[in-house]
């Protein structure tokens, strides 16, 4: 079996692969993001490339693909393949590598929105990293105690408290150059562990937070010594192009097996370490804590535990406890004894990124009952309050991130975030201004929510004909912006699909907040206060929500954006040990409802697939 060269023109970038490589597999290997929400089964044609053969000066010979055959002179055609100047577009999961190419791919450059300013919790300063100054006497004559108990004993009574620390062969080799009793001595340590032993000259001490989203990760650099944050960055999860959802890329784990999920986020936080010392003006080895959270599969997949669990009944997690562990074992170029500190969870699909979002919130303190929801590719539930807490998970699918809808994208330029229906016509925005390119969630919800208004869309749910519907494969959608006034050069629209996949979404967690509310006993009614996190529910327009029934109606006036909650707990974990303690109560306190199993999930969620009915008059079916 031959070996082949794929050139990536746009990335500069040029990579060998086995032949029958995908051209997906491909452009993973070659550390492209690829934007591949159904997980590379050819359903969703967001992979999209451009291919010619590099033979005989860039002449086109053949390309094989699956199902498809190009010979020389010949087009591709059927299965959206379509030929131009010697340049064919296909999927680039159907499309196997049978020659040298060069490829243009679909994906562009742009800034996605990606939210990670959080509830901006005060706590106070009080780390589990620790940074004392001893002096530690020399040893004297006769004295039996060891260089490293001397060590113990000044750090102890510096610390005001006893503490058996784990000994430390590497580090013990070089502390005999400050146990001498005449310099300060610098000693950073986090709980039994003693990570360095410096001069005392005041060198920067850090600690960095991630928050691994199923989208997007959040990185944010903190100073050991103050508690200041000193840079942000957010980049896309490179594990987009194995599926938009978690059970897409537990599957591809089960199926493939999980270190290429594993490298790829690892490497992601990598990089994004780096990059966020070199904003700070600091390098990588003055990070001596890093802090985690995702949900629960994201989790695993990092710490590279197999996700088995979690896609077969009970659909639990392999484990569940706070975790203290070397950093450097997870490709973090930190310091060398850098410690990685990764929040609990609550149970299979209600991850560390909710212990994060009830840390951010101070659930353990809330007097009133509280309802906190983050929606995201998954919508993860809790109800509740000091007393008492419950937490849930629902499928609402990756329709909020715009996978699995037609025009769908992510908050990025070009995309349509708002919309509101005005005397009968729809007005929307777009990220960027200028000509939209698709629709991000927020969009999403305005869209529906506007087209309710107006009774383009029903009760059921149906897509109303008006002079704006067309047909796409031969299926009607409402037109929100011809080929001349999109930015791609192609229409944009949203297709009865579309609503069908907002409606499954958008059921599932309306449900889910009945459900925890009848658990809890109480009314929706009385529920005081609605936490959204996550951003979708930063950019969401809560009136949409409720207009679709995504939220209760009742709660409207309750609602309450609390950003990125998840990072900013993955923050407080570094900045106050009594934070770090609290997460781990937060974990094993919360209650966990599994939903499908009780008697009236299924009826409570078909009753919500329906929209609320309009209330006042209709505003017609007019558009521009």
């Amino acid at each position: 079996m031959g070996r082949y060269v794929v050139r990536f023109i746009k990335e500069q970038k040029a990579i060998s692969v086995t032949e029958g490589t995908s051209l997906l597999e491909a452009m993973r290997m070659a550390g492209l993001s690829v934007d591949a929400p159904c997980g590379g089964q050819g359903k969703c044609g967001k992979c999209l490339a451009d291919v010619r053969t590099e033979v005989d000066n860039f002449m086109e010979e053949d390309c094989c693909t699956q199902g498809n055959h190009c010979k020389e002179g010949s087009s591709i055609s059927g299965n959206g393949y379509t030929e131009e100047n010697g340049w064919v577009t296909v999927k680039a999961c159907c499309t196997k590598i049978r020659r040298n190419c060069l490829v243009r791919t679909h994906q562009e450059s742009v800034n996605h929105k990606i939210l990670t300013a959080g509830t901006g919790r005060k706590t106070e300063f009080a780390p589990v990293l620790k940074i004392c100054e001893v002096t530690v006497p020399g040893c004297r004559s006769g004295e039996r105690i060891s260089d490293w108990e001397r060590l113990c004993q000044a750090l102890c009574k510096a610390l005001g408290e006893k503490r058996d620390f784990q000994p430390d062969p590497e580090l013990a080799s070089g502390i005999g150059a400050f146990v001498k009793g005449t310099e300060t001595s610098e000693v950073i340590l986090v709980e039994d562990r003693i990570l360095d032993m410096r001069k005392a000259e005041k060198r920067p001490v850090l600690m960095a937070a991630f928050d691994v989203g199923t989208t997007s990760v959040a990185g944010y650099l903190l100073d050991g010594r103050t508690g200041e944050q000193l840079a942000v960055t957010s980049r896309l999860n490179p594990q987009t192009a194995y599926g938009a959802d978690v059970i897409m890329r537990a599957n591809y784990a089960l199926e493939h097996g999980g270190r290429e999920l594993s490298a790829c986020i690892r490497a992601r936080l990598d990089r994004m370490l780096g990059t966020l010392c070199a904003m700070a003006g600091a390098e990588k080895e003055d990070v001596y804590q890093i802090s985690v959270v995702g949900n629960t599969c994201m989790h695993h997949l990092f710490l590279g535990i197999s996700p088995d669990s979690l896609v077969h009944a009970p659909y639990h997690p392999v484990i569940r406890e706070g975790l203290l562990l070397k950093a450097a074992a997870y490709g973090l170029a930190a310091h060398p004894r850098a410690r990685l500190t990764v929040l609990p969870v609550i149970a299979g699909f209600v991850g560390a990124d909710t212990v994060g979002c009830l840390l951010a919130t101070d659930m353990e303190q809330e007097e009133k009952m509280t309802l906190m929801i983050d929606i995201g590719t998954n919508g993860e539930l809790v109800l509740g309050n000091r007393n008492r807490r419950i937490a849930c998970s629902t499928a609402a699918g990756p329709a909020f991130e715009g996978a699995k809808i037609s025009c769908g994208m992510r908050g990025a330029e070009g995309a349509i975030d708002h919309a509101k229906a005005e005397n009968g016509k729809l007005r929307y925005s777009v990220i960027g201004g200028g000509k939209p390119a698709g629709i991000c969630g927020s969009g999403l919800i305005d869209l529906v929510a506007s087209l309710l208004e107006m009774g383009v869309i029903d009760e059921s749910g149906r897509l109303q004909e008006t002079k704006n519907t067309i047909l796409v494969d031969g299926k009607p959608a409402y037109l929100l912006a011809d080929p001349q006034h999109s930015r791609k050069g192609t229409a944009v629209y949203l297709t009865q699909k579309d609503i069908r996949e907002v409606q499954l979404a958008k059921g599932a967690i309306a449900a889910g907040v009945y459900l925890l509310a009848q658990k809890m006993g109480i009314a929706v009614e009385e529920i005081e206060q609605v936490y959204i996190a996550g951003a979708f529910g930063n950019y969401m327009n809560p009136q949409s929500a409720c207009r679709i029934g995504l939220i209760p109606e009742v709660l409207r006036d309750c609602i309450v954006p609390v950003g990125n909650a998840a990072g900013e707990g993955a923050k407080l974990a570094l900045l106050s040990g009594k934070a770090y303690a609290c997460a781990g109560r937060l974990a094993h306190e919360t209650e966990f409802l599994e939903l499908v199993s009780m008697p009236d999930f299924q009826e409570r969620f078909v009753d919500e697939l329906n929209f609320p009915e309009r209330q006042g008059n209709v505003c017609g079916t007019g558009e521009e």
